[in-house]
């Protein structure tokens, strides 16, 4: 899993820099602007799908291609309606961006979710080795020809993004035959509604708390494209991408946390142990990492994306200060989720999104994007602090009782 995450991050990583070395700072940001358009709509058509699957396989493996096969095909089928609402927001918002730039980086992503809810099929079965060879297969293919595409046939944009695409198509095919290995098969026989109507009961307030937890994440730019322009984009997506891609530091250490707290669910000694030791292990990882970034955010900026995002390095000291929130976000959350507090954390993010948007909305107007990156840090305490709080008073009370 820990290269499994090195390579995720490194591939990202790897593929934003090309674009934002090699093409201008407006083409640069309609890019980031798409790709986060369509993580947030991906995500609202989450549903909390996948780590409902997760949880359920982990616990029921007998019935795995049952709960698999029933929760595919309701995402598969969720596609039309993600499709029309991306196409009527481009049409409202967005039609200054290419239709086919929009289109094959919204199909990209949402071929990507699909992946990963195959992803969590097999967690729950506690194969990772598979995840990591069709990742890595995947990867592979998208980076050699994204390459090739690039510096020897001169693709444009859109052929460069297609060959992600195609890329993903890819990973799609190898993990499905790493689902038939672990006897995971798609069983269309098996489709039931009302077993997909009571998923959905089950899932609506951990769906909701997930979308609500990207929306903050990924508002700022969608915002910031609206507010400013998208050259402002370029220069605080290079600085929050740095920032995000961080949690390679520590994020890994988490994989496999989902299962084995839903597997810990009753056992509330356990749990609390759990917290304890992935609390202090992750926020002393991530103080380190703050102050490295802290330390030389100038010279990281300049090094890898030239001088003329020099305006990141700022946006990154400042967003540096949040990395350690954002690791303890994540032990907290997972916690949360696998004890089935799945409405604690619907609440709790639905006010960290609303903290959110209405602080960007008012001061972006005025200071700029160094509003937009303190108030990201803000809501990233935000979230952490109530999450802990509530926490940390439903293991006080079990432990008494």
């Amino acid at each position: 899993m820990l290269i499994i995450n090195l390579v995720d991050r490194l591939y990202s990583f790897i593929i934003f820099l090309l674009l934002a070395r090699n093409f201008s700072s407006v083409d640069y940001g309609q890019t980031v602007t798409a790709f986060s358009l369509a993580a947030v709509f991906s995500i609202i058509f989450d549903l909390g799908f996948p780590a409902y699957l997760q949880r359920e396989i982990a616990v029921e493996k007998q019935n795995a291609s049952h709960i698999f096969t029933n929760v595919f095909l309701s995402y598969l089928i969720i596609f039309i309606p993600y499709a029309g609402l991306i196409l009527l927001v481009y049409m409202l918002i967005y039609k200054s961006i290419a239709l086919y730039l929009i289109a094959v980086i919204c199909a990209s992503m949402y071929i990507s979710s699909m992946v990963n809810l195959c992803n969590k099929a097999l967690s729950g079965m506690m194969d990772f080795k598979s995840q990591l060879v069709s990742f890595l297969v995947s990867r592979i293919f998208i980076l050699i020809f994204f390459c090739a595409g690039l510096y020897y046939f001169m693709f444009d944009l859109n052929s460069l993004l297609t060959t992600v695409l195609i890329g993903f198509f890819l990973h799609m095919v190898v993990v499905f035959w790493y689902l038939d290995n672990n006897n995971i098969h798609l069983e269309i026989k098996t489709f039931d509604i009302k077993y997909i109507l009571f998923v959905l009961r089950n899932t609506a307030p951990l769906g909701i708390a997930i979308i609500m937890t990207y929306l903050y994440d990924k508002i700022d730019v969608l915002i910031i494209s609206r507010l400013l322009d998208y050259a402002k984009v370029a220069v605080y997506n290079i600085g929050y991408g740095v920032y995000k891609s961080s949690s390679i530091a520590f994020s890994f250490i988490l994989v496999s946390g989902f299962t084995r707290v839903s597997f810990l669910s009753r056992n509330r000694r356990g749990i609390y142990l759990f917290l304890k030791k992935y609390s202090a292990i992750i926020g002393f990882i991530c103080f380190i990492v703050s102050v490295i970034l802290i330390l030389f955010a100038t010279q990281i900026i300049h090094i890898i994306y030239t001088d003329k995002y020099r305006d990141s390095a700022n946006i990154l000291k400042i967003l540096s200060i949040g990395i350690i929130a954002m690791g303890l976000n994540n032990v907290t959350g997972i916690i949360l989720n696998g004890i089935g507090m799945y409405k604690a954390v619907m609440y709790i993010t639905l006010f960290g999104l609303l903290i959110n948007v209405g602080l960007n909305f008012a001061f972006i107007p005025v200071y700029g994007l160094m509003a937009a990156t303190i108030i990201t840090v803000i809501t990233e305490y935000f979230i952490f602090g109530l999450e802990f709080y509530y926490l940390y008073k439903i293991l006080k009370i079990k432990q008494r009782i």
